[in-house]
């Protein structure tokens, strides 16, 4: 999950504060919390990510450690498992794992065809974590 949408899950289960009131109490200068919400790549220096961290309560590394978790990165990785006609597996927010072969994917949401031939819609904000499977 990239940072921006783990920071708007965060958010959302704060209660749903406006973006200008999460800056106004961490500091983070005006209109970059939006930024980094809305931009599906790594934004955010380290120490806007832990004065976020400590307002939502959570550990540092929770927003740190997703950096590298882009959904640009996400979107490469879906591309690649098609190109590679791979499966790929999927960590998503509920701990649950899937693996499948990708069959179609947006900038909202992926289809995966499951080894059991059940074809399951992942919303990409709920992926945590991928990786292409080795044949």
């Amino acid at each position: 999950m990239s940072t921006g949408d783990y920071l708007r899950y965060l958010r959302a289960m704060k209660g749903g504060p406006t973006p200008q009131e999460v800056e106004e109490a961490t500091g983070v200068k005006a209109g970059d919390y939006r930024q980094m919400e809305q931009r599906y790549r790594a934004i955010g220096s380290e120490e806007e990510l832990a004065s976020l961290a400590a307002y939502y309560q959570v550990p540092a590394e929770e927003l740190t450690s997703r950096v590298q978790w882009t959904r640009k990165a996400l979107s490469a990785a879906l591309v690649e498992a098609v190109e590679q006609d791979a499966p790929i597996r999927l960590e998503m927010r509920s701990g649950h794992t899937v693996t499948g072969k990708v069959q179609w994917s947006d900038l909202g949401s992926a289809l995966l065809l499951l080894d059991n031939g059940q074809e399951m819609v992942v919303q990409r904000h709920m992926v945590e974590r991928w990786q292409l499977v080795e044949a």
